[in-house]
């Protein structure tokens, strides 16, 4: 029950801001706690890893090289990066088949409607002006008093199904807002559907990457105030886009029910590759090592165990009650639950082989990461003596089994 309002928690802070990275000490179960709140919310998810060779072409989308030809030759086609190819299942995902249907047949009946009565005048959205359609000679509807307009099919489903058209399309959205009204019985805009699908991308240690690159344009629209069509970019490729059925054909934007989760560690020194007008744009939660142990639950009856000496070692380090610890380390220099985790490497099945496993943690595990903590500080050798006690307590102090 307790982990499950924890749990709670974060899926508020994320419906709230769309956006949140979860920072800590390395090792507290940030990933894994992603993909819990992701299961919690039962929505898709997927998952990268930012690193310093990740750019704009992996996440939102680039040139990419074609098989080679009959004649040998090798070209290049414009590729969805991972992003934006999940902002697009986003979308699909939750078209209604039955409102896509509609949407098709009700488009058809206009225009049938338009060869019957040669136009049909209709209001602008945005003034009392009347907009006089008709049908081309080639069956798009067209605006005669404005002769370089035209509306593919394709380009009016986008708007009728997706909501999407260039912001100053008034004719694309007055004509497409008629049809909705006027020949699709029942429609209802999906963004106000309450049971839509929610998608979840994890973005593990964000702050590897170099932020401003991957992202490019999509920094105006990552904010949560422009998720959805107002929030829409012109990406570098927009104009290699020509399906007009494409949801991004006239560009790109964040859907609605898209969240984002960053992971980083407090220590890294990549930190200050994020700057401040990226870090508005997410709430920030801190995850402690001592709040995320359901890692640690398939070490069975040896958890609560296993977490007390996490504590113990922890409160060395800097014990946050009392303010006192080693000198030049903090709570962000705390070991998580995912080290401890690693116990299992070592442990047999019936876990007889515990003090085994403890040294074994010890060495392959902790006592690296500890001295990373300590190097060049003062009494180094005397603060890994005390960690070193502290841990091999005498509950677990005892002779190394084979």
């Amino acid at each position: 029950m307790e982990e499950n309002n924890k749990i709670e928690k974060y899926i508020k802070l994320l419906e709230a801001n769309k956006n949140i990275i979860l920072t800590g000490a390395p090792g507290t179960g940030k990933t894994y706690l992603a993909k819990e709140i992701a299961k919690a919310m039962d929505a898709d998810y997927d998952f990268v890893q930012f690193h310093p060779s990740y750019d704009y072409t992996d996440f939102v989308e680039g040139l990419r090289p074609t098989p080679p030809d009959s004649n040998g030759n090798i070209g290049f086609e414009r590729k969805d990066g991972v992003f934006k190819a999940f902002c697009y299942n986003a979308i699909k995902c939750n078209q209604n088949p039955s409102v896509n249907k509609s949407a098709s047949e009700a488009l058809k009946a206009f225009k049938e409607e338009l060869r019957s009565k040669k136009n049909i005048e209709i209001k602008s959205f945005r003034s009392n002006t009347m907009i006089k359609t008709s049908l081309s000679s080639t069956d798009c509807i067209s605006v005669p008093d404005k002769s370089d307009w035209r509306a593919t099919d394709e380009k009016m489903l986008n708007y009728i199904i997706n909501n999407v058209c260039h912001e100053n399309d008034t004719y694309t959205k007055s004509i497409g807002n008629y049809i909705k009204e006027h020949y699709m019985s029942g429609y209802q805009d999906e963004s106000l559907d309450n049971n839509i699908k929610k998608f979840v991308f994890i973005i593990d240690e964000i702050n590897r990457g170099e932020i401003s690159k991957i992202f490019g344009e999509l920094f105006f629209s990552i904010d949560p105030g422009y998720r959805g069509v107002k929030g829409m970019v012109k990406t570098q490729y927009q104009n290699m886009i020509t399906n007009e059925s494409d949801p991004f054909y006239e560009g790109f934007y964040i859907p609605e029910n898209v969240y984002i989760i960053g992971t980083m560690n407090d220590i890294d020194r990549s930190v200050e590759s994020m700057d401040f007008a990226m870090r508005r744009r997410f709430a920030w939660q801190e995850v402690k090592a001592e709040e995320n142990t359901g890692m640690l639950d398939d070490l069975k009856e040896m958890k609560d165990e296993v977490i007390e000496i996490m504590k113990r070692l922890n409160n060395t380090i800097w014990n946050e009650t009392t303010n006192t610890g080693i000198e030049g380390l903090n709570a962000a220099y705390h070991i998580g639950g995912s080290y401890f985790s690693k116990l299992q490497l070592y442990l047999n099945e019936d876990h007889t082989n515990k003090k085994s496993a403890y040294r074994h943690l010890w060495e392959n595990h902790l006592k690296g990461v500890l001295s990373e903590y300590l190097r060049g500080m003062p009494e180094a050798m005397e603060n890994m003596k005390k960690l070193e006690d502290i841990y091999f307590k005498e509950d677990v102090n005892a002779d190394i089994e084979g």
